[in-house]
């Protein structure tokens, strides 16, 4: 009996006040967030608030985010590597490290945080940086292939 291959929705939405995702965990897809929302496990993909003034996404010490994060407040003692979007503030802390951009109305950087991108304040994101992370490494790989091709 052959086995079939069916489409699986990697999302998830969080409508409570306060959301966890833990240590031990890993989470590959886009998750959508209202209230607050604390990772300290995996995430590899998009992490989206509906930016009412009222989401905050705090990112642990363990955590470690591979895409972009959208939050009204985003505080980061954790690994992210993707674009940060926080109108209201950004807080990262001594053991963060971010590589990549941030767009944000405030910036705070505490003493030996890692911080590798350009900080844009008080302006939005392109859309093009909305792509899931996956497609964003489907491309860059794509190219990497084409570039490879043309040097031949």
């Amino acid at each position: 009996m052959a086995s079939e291959n069916k489409a699986v929705d990697k999302s998830i939405t969080i409508n409570q006040d306060i959301g966890l995702l833990g240590s031990d965990s890993r989470f590959e897809g886009t998750i959508r967030f209202e209230g607050t929302l604390r990772i300290d496990g995996t995430v590899v993909g998009n992490i989206e608030s509906s930016l009412d003034g009222n989401s905050m996404l705090v990112i642990n010490k363990d955590a470690v985010i591979l895409g972009d994060v959208t939050a009204d407040s985003i505080l980061i003692s954790g690994k992210v590597e993707g674009v940060v979007h926080a109108p209201e503030r950004v807080e990262l802390y001594k053991a963060g490290l971010l590589k990549g951009d941030i767009y944000t109305g405030d910036l705070m950087v505490e003493a030996g945080a890692s911080f590798e991108g350009y900080c844009h304040m008080n302006e939005s994101p392109p859309s093009a940086v909305k792509k899931p992370a996956t497609q964003n490494v489907r491309t860059t790989e794509a190219e990497v292939k084409v570039k490879k091709a043309e040097a031949r």
